[in-house]
């Protein structure tokens, strides 16, 4: 993979929040980028909500096709790692046309997907219709709409991005019991198709409300930094802590019952997380103007790293909830703060494709992480070996990003 150089900044280029930059449609930090926000939080939520609610269809579904558990799970599997790859494409496209398209063909995606899934007579269609519809709605949408949110925002940048990965964590909550309860009143099929037809429609609100954000060239800073090698850096840093990051959601709830707690109590570690990583989002980023989003952003690589110490050395629930409670906090913040390093450290012009990139190593940790913890467990018959392992490399990922050292403006 090629990191790429960044231009250097044209000689007397003016503010990002000057007007000549804005277009017809709005200035950076108006009520219109505000709007622009909003949408994007939607969308986020739409498409995030709708992936992670495969665990209330995946019973049914497997009962219909009569497939065991395995074989079930790969149709999440392809959407997880189409979602996270795709974004390496979707970003860099987004650049050039602006997200509006990229949401166009996310609601097409996610209608079409959700509405084969629905019809479908086997599991290989399945897998076909909700992995590559889901996936390729998830892979067009988030990246776009989170590199549009950074353009529309200068002094409030850090928010409004926040606001948007918020968004994650409200659909993820919303969709759950939505979801339940359609399953129960109206089959998996029927709310399938309700969920497609509502699903694209509310894309197609976000993407009016999106819009094509200001243009605006890169801070002089940009222009200064070797990106190449500083990114390279944050990637390596990012892949190591997402193997991390990831794994609670797979072996948290399955660990703690070996310690003899019971199933619902460990199912409810699961929603600590998620409660954890909503309000870590919004209370990090609400800071990141006081103590700079850069330093934030180590600080949570850092609590990732040292949290899953108190997971290694748990030997009850008081234990295990709090590794929840840390983990969805700084969890949350890494993933409120990433864009924002990101425009503040490389600037806005090539926002969309280094986001896009490291979506890459989001996607490899999330699949390598759990995939590892697993193995380790079968080999040892046991969590000890594989967690001491997995802090390890969360530790070794926060110590890289560790070295990362931000340029001051000339």
């Amino acid at each position: 993979m090629s990191f790429p150089e960044t231009p250097p900044a044209a000689a007397g280029a003016e503010c990002p929040s000057a007007p000549a930059h804005a277009p017809a449609g709005g200035a950076r930090d108006s009520r219109r980028a505000w709007l622009a926000a909003a949408g994007a939080t939607l969308a986020a939520s739409v498409v995030y909500g709708l992936a992670y609610s495969y665990g209330q269809f995946f019973g049914p579904m497997a009962q219909a096709f009569h497939a065991g558990d395995g074989a079930a799970s790969v149709v999440f599997s392809i959407t997880t790692l189409l979602g996270f790859g795709l974004s390496a494409v979707t970003g860099p496209v987004a650049d050039r046309a602006g997200p509006r398209l990229m949401l166009l063909v996310g609601a097409v995606c996610l209608g079409l997907g959700l509405h084969l899934t629905a019809i479908s007579d086997a599991l290989w269609q399945a897998y076909l219709a909700y992995g590559l519809g889901i996936g390729l709605g998830v892979g067009c949408v988030y990246v776009p709409v989170v590199t549009a949110t950074g353009r529309w925002f200068d002094r409030y940048r850090t928010v409004a991005t926040g606001s948007v990965v918020t968004g994650v964590g409200i659909g993820t909550v919303v969709s759950s019991p939505l979801s339940a309860w359609m399953v129960s009143h109206f089959g998996w099929r029927h709310a399938y198709e309700y969920y497609a037809v509502g699903g694209a429609a509310l894309l197609l609100l976000a993407a009016a409300l999106v819009g094509r954000p200001p243009q605006a060239p890169d801070a002089p800073i940009a222009a200064q930094r070797p990106p190449a090698r500083g990114f390279r850096t944050l990637y390596v840093a990012s892949l190591l802590v997402c193997m991390a990051n990831y794994v609670p959601f797979a072996h948290l709830a399955l660990s703690a019952q070996r310690l003899g707690i019971g199933a619902l109590a460990a199912a409810a570690l699961i929603s600590a997380i998620g409660i954890s990583s909503i309000a870590g989002r919004l209370v990090i980023t609400a800071l990141a103007d006081r103590f700079g989003s850069l330093a934030l952003f180590k600080a949570c690589h850092a609590g990732i790293g040292l949290g899953l110490l108190v997971w290694t050395t748990a030997r009850g629930y008081g234990g295990l909830l709090a590794f929840a409670v840390i983990h969805g906090t700084m969890y949350g913040g890494y993933s409120a703060l990433l864009p924002v390093v990101l425009a503040d450290q490389f600037g806005l012009a090539r926002l969309g494709r280094l986001l896009g990139l490291l979506f890459t190593a989001l996607g490899a940790g999330s699949a390598l992480g759990p995939a590892l913890v697993g193995y380790l467990v079968q080999s040892t018959g046991g969590y000890g070996t594989a967690l001491t392992a997995l802090t390890v490399l969360g530790l070794l990922g926060a110590g890289i990003v560790m070295s990362y050292r931000e340029r001051s403006t000339p």
